[in-house]
């Protein structure tokens, strides 16, 4: 994943990846979704050819950068755990 910051105000950053599926980044969506402090995320396919996006993330108080943070290890730790849970379904 490549990954640059775009435009940064002071509840609101907008960030440029490249070379990533669009699921890994709305699953981190879905979690931001899931804090009370952020106000919007999105994630927007700039070309169906081109796995160039952009991700833009609005929060209420706290850092935006930290909240995508908090968002990614959750969906990190999300992923594992839903891992296992086939894994050991396959097991059986």
């Amino acid at each position: 994943m490549l990954a640059e910051i775009s435009d940064v105000k002071d509840n609101e950053i907008e960030l440029k990846i490249r070379e990533e599926d669009i699921s890994i980044l709305y699953i981190i969506q879905h979690e931001l979704l899931k804090e009370k402090s952020v106000d919007f995320a999105g994630v927007i396919l700039k070309h169906p050819l081109i796995k160039d996006y952009i991700m833009r993330v609005t929060t209420k108080r706290k850092d935006p950068m930290e909240v995508i943070h908090d968002a990614s290890t959750s969906a990190t730790e999300y992923s594992k755990d839903f891992s296992s849970m086939v894994k050991s379904a396959l097991k059986k």
